[in-house]
């Protein structure tokens, strides 16, 4: 038997739904240290606006 070679996922962008982390900061190595990901998700209105982009895409509203 061969053994199998172990594969990481691609970390998605939280703020990008269906989109890769492209690590578009230096010293990031994915969304669990990204500045932009610990702001977004620690502003509570920020968050929220983004919880409802998040419901109109996947309604296909484009909103």
């Amino acid at each position: 038997m061969t053994p199998r070679k172990r594969t990481r996922p691609d970390a998605k962008c939280p703020l990008r739904p269906g989109e890769p982390c492209t690590l578009c900061q230096l010293d990031v190595t994915g969304p669990q240290n990204c500045p932009l990901v610990y702001l977004v998700m620690g502003d509570d209105g920020l968050r929220e606006g983004l919880h409802r982009s998040q419901l109109a895409a996947a309604e296909g509203t484009g909103q």
